[in-house]
């Protein structure tokens, strides 16, 4: 393990006492002689005035044929347009041994709608290879309780069929 340099992605570690009962098992001397850390499985990068910023959840980072693709950053894109209501991203793979394809779902607020101008402005301000390859509408996005996005039902429908007067 080593500390992360300035904007650089990395694992964000919780430091535990050496006392505590845990139900994992910690890492022991990673930065020092008998000091003890959990990983938290939340991405962060820290910027030049120090301030931590959450990238993504490891289990969400989408593996595409051109390198890792954080959730977060589209959904929050997205979620800049008047007219979404809810946004997520979450990766597909088309078939068995083939890269994911970042995916992107939103709602729209009632009477709004959303267009390709909308989406290019919007997602112009991520690095292309960090943008998702589709964006789709959707009536839903399942939540949980708490009202988090789950996006197992629309990961498992595969990717979404290209709209009226969109060539495949």
């Amino acid at each position: 393990a080593r500390r992360c340099g300035t904007d650089e992605v990395g694992m964000l570690l919780a430091r535990v006492s050496q006392t505590e009962t845990l139900t994992i098992t910690p890492l022991r001397s990673l930065f020092a002689r008998d000091d003890a850390w959990v990983a938290t499985g939340d991405l962060f990068r820290r910027d030049a005035d120090g301030d931590y910023w959450r990238v993504d959840g490891v289990s969400d980072v989408i593996h595409t044929a051109r390198g890792n693709v954080f959730t977060t950053p589209i959904r929050d894109a997205l979620g800049e347009i008047p007219g979404v209501d809810l946004a997520l991203a979450y990766g597909v793979r088309p078939s068995e041994g083939q890269p994911e394809i970042a995916v992107a779902a939103v709602t729209l607020r009632r009477g709004r709608s959303l267009t390709p101008r909308d989406l290019s402005q919007t997602l112009s301000a991520l690095p292309p290879e960090e943008r998702p390859g589709v964006v789709h509408v959707v009536e839903r996005i399942p939540v949980t309780t708490w009202f988090r996005p789950v996006t197992q039902e629309l990961r498992e429908a595969g990717l979404p069929k290209p709209g009226p007067g969109v060539q495949a």
